[in-house]
């Protein structure tokens, strides 16, 4: 008898214990989806209806892949931080062909980015301006 309760008191405690443990959360979570809005272009004035999928790396438990759908299509990489991410540098021809920096950040059902593009490159050298998104969740 002493030997079934031991048992039964070695199992509860575990059942405690188990049921004690935090359930963690993947940051990412809130990002993963398709998205709709409108590509900027400040120093151009020009603006572009986008549709972007983000999903969640596999390599990198931090990092989400971001592909915009039509047009430029290859993914682009970055980091998650709470609410926010920021882009690793990126070269793409997005209305304006250039290297491409810049962060997001989401609120509800909206993202918001923005981000500065450079180029070494004839007709447009040096800084190309501010770019941004603001992204709905479908």
């Amino acid at each position: 008898m002493k030997r079934i309760n031991l048992i039964i008191s070695a199992l509860l405690f575990v059942a405690i214990i188990i049921s004690c443990n935090k359930e963690t959360t993947d940051e990412r979570d809130k990002f993963v989806g398709t998205w709709t809005g409108n590509l900027y272009f400040a120093r151009i004035g020009t603006e572009y209806f986008t549709t972007v999928l983000i999903t969640k790396s596999t390599t990198n438990s931090a990092q989400i892949i971001l592909t915009q759908q039509g047009g430029s299509s290859d993914p682009r990489i970055a980091t998650v931080n709470g609410n926010s991410y920021i882009y690793q540098n990126f070269t793409a021809s997005l209305g304006i062909t250039g290297n491409y920096t810049g962060s997001g950040s989401i609120n509800g059902n909206i993202i918001t980015e923005s981000g500065l593009i450079t180029s070494d490159s004839a007709p447009y050298q040096g800084n190309l301006g501010d770019w941004g998104r603001h992204l709905n969740k479908q």
